[in-house]
């Protein structure tokens, strides 16, 4: 399946650096020779021939006929999501937790196991808890600090290990070479979430991830004003799958104007992730020696116990880190409450410093045991730095933690 003949037919991902890939891989000629592709707002295509509509319906997966499945506008998205991934293909989402349920449910059936990171992101963690049970599958979790207890978790009906790398909001890292490694010698598959990363900082594919997924709401998209999300693989079979399962039959589908603003977003990802590294970086070391400060959590803190994984297996730190303020949960409600620059809510990878705790937000539904388990303190802050000049931000959180 193609939009078109390609701008650049031989264009080749494994030559060229980040940007250059996210701008020129996949690019359709228009027939018009309008270098940006329209949007095409179209929820059905005509065919010529009864013919030719017997052949598209007899494979959706390969045809644009019904944009449940297939649209030229997603087709040019998944294609630059892919190539920034280092992926043979994608498959597009309506959102991001579509994508995770979309591949999730596609890699276990009743009868199977399997084993998830102890910290990740809220919906995923529902998933685990409450939905896979109720279809008979056998959920555990292990430690990515200590992989003797994902070897110990491994059952002979385990079928899939999934990870976030960092991990919500706890920023544990998970050594994806070694997963997919011990994972393999078993036959099991393994998921990585890659929206903390992106593909920018961290290409879990080219680490032996079989498929990866990404809220593309977040860093993809990047300006806080659409949800999408991507399942990536170089397994074209088990991405048709998802095409033909749990896209096409739960209609998680991404608009094409959101295909349109995704595909726009990946353009600038490369130059927007150099100044998040930057200025996280910068943001982390000033927390890290502030007295009112317990403990900072982010990957290229020399101090992080996993700071020579991140250096192995990250470009750059990346926007998202977490810490907490001496005194808890109420000490951190005093310091949100008093910043004037840095704004009070959940999501992350917008152009703006988005602050958030994360025990009574965006996890507030986990049980307290299952979050204190996963290392979620109550008095945990999430933060996803900005592209704001990052001297005013520390200026910001020094006024606020001054009223602590």
């Amino acid at each position: 399946m193609s939009l078109s003949v390609l701008r650049h037919p031989d264009f080749d991902r494994t030559k060229y650096g980040p940007s250059t890939v996210n701008i020129h891989a996949g690019e359709p000629r228009d027939a018009y020779g309008a270098l940006v592709p329209p949007i095409y707002q179209t929820s059905t295509f005509y065919f010529d021939s009864t013919d030719d509509a017997v052949k598209a319906c007899d494979d959706y997966a390969e045809s644009f006929a019904y944009s449940r499945i297939t649209n030229p506008s997603n087709d040019y998205f998944e294609k630059k999501i892919a190539a920034a991934e280092h992926g043979l293909g994608a498959v597009s989402y309506a959102s991001g937790m579509g994508a995770v349920a979309g591949a999730i449910f596609m890699s276990v059936r009743a009868g199977d196991h399997a084993l998830f990171c102890k910290a990740k992101y809220s919906g995923t963690e529902d998933i685990t808890r409450d939905f896979l049970p109720r279809f008979g599958v056998d959920v555990g979790t292990f430690d990515p600090q200590n992989l003797e207890t994902l070897k110990d978790g491994i059952k002979d009906n385990t079928k899939l290990i999934y990870v976030e790398s960092p991990a919500n909001p706890t920023m544990v890292m998970a050594d994806i070479a070694a997963i997919s490694a011990i994972a393999h010698e078993h036959g099991i598959k393994v998921g990585v979430d890659n929206t903390f990363a992106t593909p920018y900082n961290t290409n879990p594919l080219d680490l032996g991830a079989d498929w990866v997924v990404q809220s593309v709401t977040k860093y993809i998209g990047g300006h806080g004003d659409l949800l999408g999300g991507a399942i990536i693989s170089n397994d074209e079979g088990f991405l048709r799958d998802c095409r033909l399962g749990t896209l096409m039959h739960f209609g998680a589908v991404m608009a094409p104007q959101i295909a349109f603003l995704a595909t726009r977003g990946l353009k600038t990802l490369a130059v927007r992730m150099k100044q998040y590294n930057t200025n996280a970086l910068q943001i982390a070391q000033y927390l890290e020696q502030h007295p009112k400060i317990d403990i900072v959590r982010y990957p290229f803190l020399p101090s992080n116990p996993q700071y020579e994984l991140a250096k192995r297996q990250m470009r750059g730190g990346g926007g998202m880190l977490s810490f907490d303020v001496k005194g808890g949960l109420e000490a951190g409600k005093t310091f949100i409450n008093h910043l004037k620059l840095c704004t009070l809510a959940v999501s992350l990878g917008d152009t703006e410093t988005l602050v958030e705790q994360a025990a009574a937000m965006t996890h507030t539904m986990i049980p307290r045991e299952v979050r204190e388990a996963a290392g979620i303190t109550d008095g945990m802050i999430r933060m996803s730095v900005g592209l704001e000049d990052p001297e005013d931000i520390i200026a910001d959180l020094d006024q606020a933690l001054a009223v602590v």
